[in-house]
């Protein structure tokens, strides 16, 4: 890094503290993902700059990977383009960033929300970098914006699988969990559902369903563990979607966190109901969707 070397390590007493020249730096136990990362931008040479998950999680953000604490998470950074590799393909930890790319937040020296949301949906595994798009669209980003960016970057410009998740990208999406599972509907070869779908409730009140199709009536909801476990919360699910199967005519598939890992069954019970209802997609279709079933039924994630 120009000379200036400077790691993270765990101590003893379990922190992580910076090790370098001239380094004198003790976070106390637990501390946070921006404090840490405050400190190494202050340590660090002007043109290193705190990057992709831990800038969005200074935006504010959460894209950290499922069931991971911010605690445990090391500081990203993007420094300059070393001069032999100024010919060659751009590095994801190495590259020039513009100046209209970098600014300041939290007294961290960061990438832009833009440039942060871009970077996030270029390198991230696929789900989670939809989920992480979808976030930044909901707070506030344009794809428009996004594309225009990509179009000036090298390795980001004309790349194939950036434009599709750009085109999958859905501000509607009101958590994680929803977007994860948009993906998995859409990359199974099912019809893009839409999101937060309004439906007539009880008492005059607007219900909006996760995921939904509208012309058959089938919704998909991600119950997370934060907002859909107790007594309370299950009866209120329950009530809700009762509401909805009896007066409304919705058919609710709820998932849960096992999507995650085991999507085929979830999947299965979409396809059965769609069809249930009437749709009657063509044999490409259908192919595609009975193979990815029987792929996933046999390897699990």
């Amino acid at each position: 890094m120009n000379g200036f070397g400077i790691t993270w390590k765990r101590t003893p007493g379990g922190p992580a503290v910076p090790v370098g020249p001239g380094v004198y730096f003790t976070p106390g136990t637990g501390t946070s993902l921006t404090a840490r990362a405050a400190a190494l931008s202050s340590l660090l040479p002007p043109d290193a700059v705190i990057a992709r998950r831990t800038a969005a999680w200074i935006w504010g953000i959460d894209v950290l990977p499922p069931g991971v604490n911010e605690t445990d998470w090391d500081v990203e950074l993007i420094t300059p383009a070393p001069a032999e590799c100024a010919t060659g393909p751009p590095l994801p930890d190495h590259v020039d960033l513009p100046p209209g790319h970098v600014r300041e937040q939290s007294g961290v020296r960061v990438t832009s929300r833009a440039r942060t949301a871009l970077d996030c949906t270029r390198w991230l595994p696929r789900s989670q970098a939809v989920a992480a798009l979808d976030q930044f669209l909901r707070n506030g980003v344009d794809t428009d914006e996004l594309k225009a960016m990509a179009r000036t970057l090298p390795g980001y410009h004309g790349n194939r699988r950036l434009r599709e998740l750009l085109r999958l990208g859905d501000r509607g999406a009101a958590s994680p969990g929803e977007s994860w599972v948009r993906t998995a509907v859409v990359d199974a070869g099912f019809p893009r559902p839409r999101t937060q779908v309004p439906v007539a409730g009880p008492h005059d009140r607007c219900l909006y369903i996760d995921l939904g199709y509208e012309e058959y009536r089938v919704g998909i909801e991600y119950d997370g563990e934060r907002h859909h476990t107790g007594r309370a919360a299950r009866a209120h699910d329950e009530s809700r979607r009762r509401w909805l199967r009896k007066e409304m005519s919705w058919q609710i598939i709820p998932v849960t966190k096992l999507f995650l890992s085991r999507p085929a069954p979830y999947l299965e019970a979409l396809l059965t109901a769609l069809l249930q209802r009437g749709w009657n997609p063509d044999d490409t279709t259908m192919t595609r969707i009975t193979t990815r079933l029987n792929s996933l039924s046999r390897h699990p994630h």
